[in-house]
């Protein structure tokens, strides 16, 4: 009979009296996702997906109050990568520099933050060898702390091309943004205004309004779109070329900068 290996990490869900049948389904598999992502290093903004060789696999579930115990096929980074999550998680008091795990790890927070939350638990994940304190826990209110030090507001213009418009619950719109892998969920302010926008369906637009970045990498988290043009563009290889023709040195000389790069 072939061994039962050995877990990496355990995903444990703390409440008194919570059973595992009692926990929905969805919420075990967003929080396994987002473990899966913090354990990997992944970050949700750039990679579409967990690279096979990186996957977690779920070897058992057992009470007390909900234990799911995890193997993943690259252990030692993914230990690696969960005790730097701990660390950070423990420095959110301001003594933590963030960085690019901040980034990678803000999604994936959020997603156990939400969790944590819906369920009204703890979350907590432990080494697989017997220890008294947890790498690191979530609760309903740690998205909260990083997000107060991590997200920045202000007016922006977004350059993308509409995906799609209206919906049934809201008024949202999709974008697809260049140098962005996923598409952009913006809200919308109005009907009117998402009636407009969709009328341009795959159609380059520059929509104005309200956006969320992450602090140093500048990911637009969150986007509301106020109002929007369609810009004309000129030929980009001919603009290439002429910015390229007129040289550093030659381009204070230039009288109309923009009607030079437009073609005009």
């Amino acid at each position: 009979m072939a061994k039962t290996p050995e877990p990496t990490f355990e995903l444990r869900f703390v409440a008194p009296g919570l059973l595992p049948e009692q926990i929905p389904f969805r919420s075990v598999s967003d929080a396994l996702g987002a473990i899966q992502d913090l354990a990997s290093g992944r970050d949700p903004f750039e990679t579409r997906q967990v690279p096979q060789e990186k996957q977690i696999g779920l070897l058992k579930v057992r009470r007390g109050s909900a234990v799911y115990s995890c193997i993943s096929r690259a252990p030692d980074e993914a230990r690696k990568n969960l005790n730097l999550v701990g660390k950070m998680l423990s420095g959110l008091d301001g003594k933590y520099k963030e960085g690019d795990l901040m980034v990678s790890a803000f999604r994936p927070i959020e997603t156990l933050s939400t969790v944590a939350r819906t369920i009204g638990c703890r979350l907590e994940v432990y080494p697989a060898a017997k220890k008294d304190s947890p790498i690191f826990a979530i609760e309903a209110g740690d998205f909260d702390k990083l997000s107060s030090r991590l997200l920045l507001k202000g007016e922006a213009t977004v350059l993308g091309t509409i995906v799609r418009a209206g919906g049934a619950t809201g008024m949202r719109c999709l974008m697809r943004v260049p140098e962005r892998h996923h598409l952009l969920y913006c809200d919308v302010e109005d009907r009117k205004l998402v009636r407009q926008l969709g009328k341009h369906l795959y159609e380059q637009i520059a929509a104005t309004g309200t956006a969320t970045w992450i602090h140093r990498s500048w990911h637009i988290y969150e986007f509301s779109i106020r109002g929007f043009t369609q810009p004309k563009l000129g030929d980009p290889t001919k603009t290439i070329a002429k910015l390229r023709d007129a040289g550093l040195s030659a381009w204070d000389s230039i009288p109309d900068p923009d009607a030079y790069t437009k073609g005009k």
